[in-house]
């Protein structure tokens, strides 16, 4: 095995998980961008996808803002349907899934292997590849969530890469 290829593996994967997202919130119906139920809904579980992936990307976990990017800021006190989901548009989640892959990109690029296997502020996790690895599943986790919410809505659902 090189030595980039644990490195190039993950950009590869990260790159396939990403066009699987961009094509759920391409496909799904503007009329069904804000539909969910509970707390879960269509267009906040794209963005948080894409949030997460700027989280667990840097190396400090006291340094997220989250909501920062559509604009807000978490509170127990929100409203989700009044001051949130107004806020996440398609746009916005596609320019923002665009801005992290790079961001993702450009730090998997600096990372040697041995920078993998070393900690980083995400205490627990045993490695910043570990960490990486939680990432790409939980992303999928999500993804797969919206591709099953489009075949239920009689749309086709994200394709395979």
């Amino acid at each position: 095995m090189t030595d980039t290829c644990i490195i190039d593996s993950l950009l590869e994967q990260y790159k396939s998980s990403c066009a699987m997202l961009k094509d759920a919130v391409e496909r799904v119906a503007s009329d069904r961008w804000h539909q969910g139920t509970g707390k879960w809904f269509f267009s906040l579980t794209a963005y948080h996808v894409v949030e997460t992936m700027r989280f667990y990307n840097d190396s400090n976990p006291e340094r997220m803002k989250w909501g920062e990017r559509a604009g807000f800021t978490w509170s127990k006190e929100m409203n989700i349907e009044k001051d949130v989901l107004p806020l996440i548009t398609k746009e916005l989640v596609l320019e923002f899934l665009e801005e992290v892959q790079d961001e993702l990109t450009a730090r998997l690029n600096e990372l040697s292997p041995q920078d993998l296997a070393e900690k980083d502020g995400f205490y627990w996790f045993k490695c910043v590849f570990e960490k990486y690895v939680y990432l790409l599943r939980h992303n999928m986790h999500h993804i797969g969530e919206l591709a099953r919410t489009l075949r239920e809505w009689g749309q086709e659902p994200a394709k395979w890469r």
